[in-house]
């Protein structure tokens, strides 16, 4: 089935996530100027959220450089490789990732490699479970075990050795990496639903089930700046003349600006969970419906993180429109607000846009089998809704409904 996500969202005043100037990010769209939140922001505070964390028993994945460390700890915590040769299984495991001449490293939440120095780190940051480093240790004791001279080329201890012995110490580290490759540890749900690429034979490539877009204002969004300022507390004690303590005891500096915007948001999320099912192997059924579920709840209760101790910016979706269908056909109703919403209540506004263009374009191009649930609260309330839904009054409804619709090809 394939799962399409629609929300409205109001953001109060705040700077959820900036752009390398330290303002929040933006883009032109229908030629006017709106707010905009990444779609690698989104991905990451869904995933890390405690909603999404508990769902799946904590048995997520990190986004993390340091493998060559994790194997090395699970090794030394055990006893099982002699503590001078650690060095050289943390530089043979980072040894097996290429260097990348681009920042972006990943499928999802790409940014700067930062420092690669050493062998703690890989070149580039690698999406897998905590246990996929165990079993990479456990790989490195076998390989130890069953071919020494293999283990010894892996680790970059040089010892003596006929192209024979060279042939097989090849031919045993790519059957290493082989079994790293295919262990199936490295299949959490989260890998599976927003995709892993990598340039390493060690790990598996996965392609995303779920796609995720950049969120945007339905409206021009302005960028405002507030500079820092902070009194002293004890500064009456010092200085009597009220005129002469009267007033801010630091103000920034154009260095201490503090940018902020706000905006109504309009998301757009849609997953495949046939395609999530197969990534996930045999439990991947009712995982998957489970997934479509808490992707639901996740993306409506999650908030990005930026400067939040300093804005607090922190709202729910005031409509959430879900579609399902086995049609794998994905249509964002961005263009609902391709000419800029304008008004006094511009969640109101949002809203009805989205419902005139539901209305004529959706009802035009939507599956014949497509199964609608409709959420609605607050100002978003008050438009109407031409096409065909059901209504649910709370999000935990919206999410059991949708893992009762989003069954996988093949499951009764």
């Amino acid at each position: 089935m394939f799962v399409q996500i629609h929300m409205l969202q109001s953001m109060p005043p705040g700077n959820l996530n900036r752009d390398d100037t330290g303002q929040p990010k933006k883009c032109l769209f229908g030629g006017t100027t709106r707010g905009r939140i990444s779609s690698q922001c989104l991905k990451r505070n869904i995933r890390l959220s405690p909603l999404f964390q508990d769902a799946f028993g904590g048995a997520v994945a990190n986004r993390t450089k340091y493998l060559p460390r994790l194997v090395a700890d699970a090794l030394l915590n055990t006893g099982r490789i002699p503590e001078e040769e650690i060095e050289g299984v943390k530089a043979g495991i980072a040894g097996q990732f290429k260097k990348e001449s681009k920042a972006e490293s990943d499928s999802d939440e790409g940014g700067d490699s930062g420092d690669t120095s050493g062998g703690d780190v890989t070149p580039q940051l690698v999406f897998f479970p905590p246990p996929f480093a165990a079993k990479v240790a456990d790989l490195v004791v076998d390989l130890k075990k069953r071919k020494p001279k293999a283990y010894a080329k892996l680790i970059g201890r040089k010892e003596k050795s006929t192209k024979d012995e060279d042939k097989e110490a090849d031919v045993a580290i790519a059957e290493f990496k082989a079994e790293a490759f295919k262990a199936k540890e490295s299949m959490s749900v989260d890998v599976g639903l927003f995709g892993r690429m990598t340039t390493s034979d060690l790990i598996a490539d996965v392609e995303a089930a779920c796609q995720v877009a950049h969120a945007i204002s339905t409206h021009e969004s302005l960028i405002e700046g507030d500079y820092f300022t902070a009194m002293d507390d004890r500064q009456h004690e010092f200085i009597k003349s009220q005129t002469q303590r009267g007033g801010a005891a630091f103000l920034g500096s154009g260095d201490t600006v503090t940018f902020f915007n706000s905006a109504v948001y309009y998301k757009y999320l849609n997953v495949d969970t046939d395609a999530l099912a197969e990534t996930l192997g045999k439990p991947g059924a009712s995982q998957a419906r489970k997934a479509a579920a808490v992707l639901v709840e996740s993306a409506a209760l999650a908030t990005p993180t930026g400067k939040q101790n300093s804005f607090a910016a922190h709202s729910v979706p005031e409509l959430i429109l879900v579609e399902v269908s086995e049609t794998k056909q994905p249509i964002s109703y961005a263009n609902a607000f391709l000419q800029a919403v304008q008004g006094q209540d511009l969640m109101q506004e949002s809203a009805q846009a989205l419902s005139d263009y539901c209305g004529s374009i959706a009802a035009a191009y939507a599956p014949a089998d497509v199964q609608r649930f409709l959420l609605t609260v607050g100002s978003a309330a008050t438009a109407a809704f031409p096409l065909e839904a059901t209504r649910v009054k709370t999000l935990r409804d919206l999410a059991a409904a949708v893992e009762k619709a989003a069954v996988p090809a093949g499951v009764v």
